[in-house]
C-alpha cells in the first residue's frame, strides 16, 4: 500500500522564520492544530489551483490590449504566515479546515498588464464579459491621478468602486468564483495595472513588506518613486494622443495634396 504523505509544520522552525513571537501568536486567539491541518489541505490542492490558475492565464493573453499576464498560487507556508498576521481577523470568521479556500479569496492571484492608462476601460468590459465578478470591481487611484469629473463621466456605464488611496498603487481589482472540483470552490483576485505601476509596487513589495512598511523613510522615498510612475503613465498617455494627432495631421496634408 502506498503511503500518503502527511504535509505538517514545525511551530519553533516556522515562527523562526517568520519573525512570528508566542506572545503575538497567542494574542490571535488561532490554534495551530488547525493551522496545521489547513496546511496539509492546502498542500493537496495547490495542483488543482495551478491548472486553474493556468486555464484563466489562456483566456485572458489574447485578450487586446493585454500586454502581458502573470499568476502565481500562494505557497502553503505564506498561506499560512498570511492567517496568522491577520489573527484575529481570521479568528473572528471560525477560519478552518473547511472554509479557508474561501475566506482566503487570493490563493490565486493573475496580474495583467497593460501599456496605457486608459486602455483600463476596454480591459474591464473583457474581463466582465468573461467571468461574473462576485464583488463590485475597485478602481484605485491616486488623488491627482485624473480629473475626478471626466472620470465619473467615464465610470456612468461601468459598475466601478473608486477608492482615492493617498499613498499607494493604483489598479483595479476583480474577484471571481472558480471550481477547482466538485466539492471545491475558492475565489481569484485579478488586478488590472500598467507596466509602469507593476515596475514600482514590485519594488515597493520587496523593500518594505512585511516587516519595514512603518519606515519613514522608506516611505517617503517609494511616494517620490509613485509618483514618478504616475507621471511615466501620463507621459505615455500624452505620447499616445500625440501620435494619433499627429498621424491625423499627416493624413489631412496627404488628402489635401492629391485633390
Amino acid at each position: 500500500m502506498k503511503k500518503v504523505k502527511i504535509h505538517k509544520l514545525n511551530k519553533e522552525e516556522f515562527f523562526k522564520t517568520f519573525d512570528i513571537s508566542d506572545e503575538y501568536f497567542i494574542s490571535t486567539g488561532l490554534e495551530w492544530d488547525n493551522l496545521n491541518k489547513i496546511y496539509a489541505d492546502y498542500c493537496k490542492i495547490v495542483p488543482l489551483l495551478e491548472k486553474e490558475a493556468e486555464h484563466i492565464v489562456s483566456k485572458l493573453i489574447d485578450v487586446p490590449l493585454v500586454h502581458s499576464v502573470r499568476r502565481r498560487v500562494k505557497e502553503p507556508s505564506h498561506l499560512i504566515e498570511k492567517i496568522i498576521r491577520k489573527g484575529t481577523k481570521y479568528k473572528a470568521l471560525n477560519i478552518d479546515v473547511t472554509n479557508y479556500i474561501k475566506i482566503v479569496t487570493d490563493l490565486i492571484g493573475i496580474r495583467i498588464l497593460h501599456l496605457f492608462k486608459d486602455d483600463w476601460i476596454n480591459l474591464h468590459k473583457n474581463i466582465t464579459d468573461i467571468w461574473e465578478t462576485k464583488e463590485i470591481p475597485q478602481l484605485n487611484v491616486r488623488r491627482g491621478d485624473y480629473n475626478m469629473q471626466n472620470l465619473e463621466d467615464q465610470l456612468k456605464d461601468i459598475d466601478c468602486e473608486v477608492i482615492i488611496r493617498e499613498y499607494g498603487y493604483r489598479s483595479v481589482h476583480y474577484l471571481i468564483g472558480a471550481h477547482i472540483s466538485k466539492t471545491k470552490e475558492t475565489f481569484i483576485e485579478i488586478q488590472a495595472r500598467t507596466v509602469f505601476e507593476e515596475a514600482w509596487s514590485e519594488i515597493d513589495h520587496i523593500i518594505r513588506y512585511p516587516y519595514d512598511t512603518d519606515n519613514p523613510i522608506l516611505t517617503e522615498y517609494l511616494a517620490i518613486f509613485n509618483r514618478i510612475a504616475g507621471s511615466a503613465d501620463e507621459m505615455g498617455m500624452f505620447i499616445k494622443k500625440l501620435k494619433a494627432e499627429v498621424g491625423n495631421s499627416g493624413k489631412r496634408e496627404l488628402d489635401l495634396k492629391f485633390k
